[in-house]
């Protein structure tokens, strides 16, 4: 593949809120476009192009496929936060599908092309850590998050509700409000993206987390228009995020 791609998990007092810190960049002499899946996570994108000024930007949950151009030369870096990031770590809302412009500074962090991985986590984590050590997180959104990660989504909002203390239309509003979206949407998509290594390596049939064949398939569909078989038949030059599991 043209994209080389890498990635660096978080440390641990980071896991409650980050997936993965990763960083891609395009190596040929040619754009290169590809389709993003949604992932069910919250993006920040740091891109660094060639002869021009580098840009922040940060990425609500995404619901559908995004297509997406990455240019000649550019590198781009990235921090995968989960849920209980946003309100804690970013202090803002994010509506599905937006888009919010961030200060180049974002962490006091000073990125070139050429910067490894490794150095843009060092760099972000003592900044991290210090907005961590300075708050108190409600500790039943982190049991109900932990919950949800742990399960890959293959939990009930009632369960949920049962398991938390939080009443099902308490917990539906604050994603909603804060995530743009209802929690049973949103553990379809941990699902559909819990399944991505599986249909990586060609299998097309449910593992788990789902009824049936049928079940799976159209989970799939939904997500990205496309069947397990289309989705593993161009993971190489179309879906960059299967091409990342496919064993070398």
């Amino acid at each position: 593949m043209a994209i080389k791609y890498y990635q660096q998990p978080p440390s641990e007092p980071l896991n409650d809120f980050i997936f993965t810190f990763w960083k891609t960049q395009n190596n040929s002499v040619s754009e290169c476009h590809y389709s993003v899946m949604p992932d069910a996570g919250i993006e920040l994108i740091i891109a660094i192009l060639p002869g021009k000024p580098s840009q922040t930007h940060l990425f609500g949950l995404a619901t559908h496929i995004v297509n997406i151009t990455i240019p000649a030369g550019a590198v781009l870096f990235g921090i995968r936060f989960k849920l209980l990031a946003v309100e804690y770590l970013l202090k803002t809302a994010l509506p599905t599908n937006s888009i919010q412009e961030l200060p180049t500074s974002f962490g006091g962090v000073k990125l070139q092309a050429e910067t490894p991985l490794t150095v843009f986590v060092d760099s972000l984590n003592a900044y991290l850590y210090a907005q961590i050590n300075s708050m108190t997180v409600d500790p039943r959104k982190r049991t109900l998050l932990n919950i949800v990660y742990t399960t890959k989504g293959a939990i009930s909002v009632h369960s949920l509700a049962l398991e938390t203390g939080w009443a099902a239309r308490q917990i539906n509003r604050y994603f909603s409000t804060t995530f743009g979206l209802p929690l049973k949407e949103y553990l379809e998509q941990l699902r559909f993206f819990s399944s991505l290594p599986q249909i990586s390596e060609g299998n097309f049939y449910p593992q788990e987390n789902y009824y049936d064949q049928s079940h799976f398939i159209r989970q799939i569909k939904k997500h990205t228009d496309s069947t397990p078989k289309q989705l593993y038949q161009q993971r190489a030059v179309r879906f960059v995020q299967l091409g990342h599991y496919a064993k070398e």
